[in-house]
């Protein structure tokens, strides 16, 4: 399960004091730097609302999509779709599947992209409206929980998968997804449960591990002063899982995974703050 990638924002310097032998008759140029300062805070709050527009573009897409789809039946011939699956016990499987592949429309593709789009745009959204982000430099100040929180949300957030579960498979066995030869729901999700809760055990011991000893609270996009070996390895080692979290992301969004969405972007937000503390422990460690 889950995406941004780490950038570097520097920093204006301002004067230690703009009001430095200031006269009647200054120059002109003595302004200059509240200017630059004033321009580039502007430049930022640009940036920052065109992010929010793209996100805003690409949640409209998301529910363009799911809109389009409702218009769109399930099979292009209903009547030799009704009539396969009159004789659904009569045939083999494998040619059931394929009949039944060339007689449905782009109406579930269409109807899965459309609201994974959607729910993953709203919620980047509305991280961005929590954390009250409305410009690059808060986006870089945004601050990580502690260790507690850490630990209580990601079990609590995990959790959510369990009802998640259930909402996929009774949400598609409602729509017609599954023949009526297939076996009840009932069987995934007494599988998968189990284990999603056993799950929880390496999921803590991750958590435990990745936060010992560690400085949180600190800056969620926290750099190092001083790349050295080990914290190159930390940097690589949380990359990597990000990108794993990435792919899974995507798979959720193209499948209409509603609920594994949700939490696969909370767990990219925890595994930005695991890293955070990672780095942090090491800028400390240094001094």
């Amino acid at each position: 399960m889950g995406t941004g990638w780490l950038t570097c924002i520097p920093a204006v310097l301002l004067p230690h004091s703009l009001c430095r032998f200031t006269t009647a008759n200054a120059p002109a140029n003595r302004q200059m730097p509240i200017a630059s300062v004033v321009m580039g805070k502007h430049r930022k709050k640009i940036k920052t609302m065109k992010i929010r527009i793209i996100l805003l573009l690409i949640l409209t897409i998301g529910i363009g999509l799911f809109v389009y789809s409702l218009t769109i039946p399930y099979y292009k011939d209903q009547k030799a779709a009704d009539n396969l699956l009159n004789r659904s016990y009569d045939i083999e499987k494998s040619e059931y599947y394929k009949l039944e592949a060339d007689l449905r429309t782009n109406k579930l593709t269409f109807m899965d992209l459309g609201s994974g789009i959607a729910i993953a745009s709203g919620i980047i959204l509305l991280f961005l409206t929590l954390t009250k982000t409305n410009s690059l430099t808060d986006f870089k100040n945004i601050k990580t929980p502690n260790k507690r929180t850490v630990l209580i949300s990601s079990n609590l957030v995990w959790l959510i998968l369990i009802p998640g579960t259930f909402w996929y498979y009774t949400f598609r066995g409602g729509r017609g997804d599954y023949p009526p030869f297939a076996d009840s729901i009932g069987i995934p999700l007494m599988t998968q449960i189990p284990f999603l809760l056993f799950l929880l055990i390496p999921l803590n011991i991750f958590i435990l591990l990745t936060t010992i000893k560690t400085n949180l609270p600190t800056r969620l996009f926290i750099r190092a002063d001083n790349y050295t070996k080990t914290t190159r390895i930390l940097e690589i080692f949380f990359i990597f899982w990000l990108i794993i979290n990435t792919l899974c992301l995507v798979g959720f969004v193209v499948d209409g995974d509603h609920f594994s969405i949700f939490v696969n972007l909370f767990f990219t937000y925890i595994l930005l703050t695991l890293r955070a503390g990672q780095i942090s422990k090491q800028t400390i460690n240094e001094e």
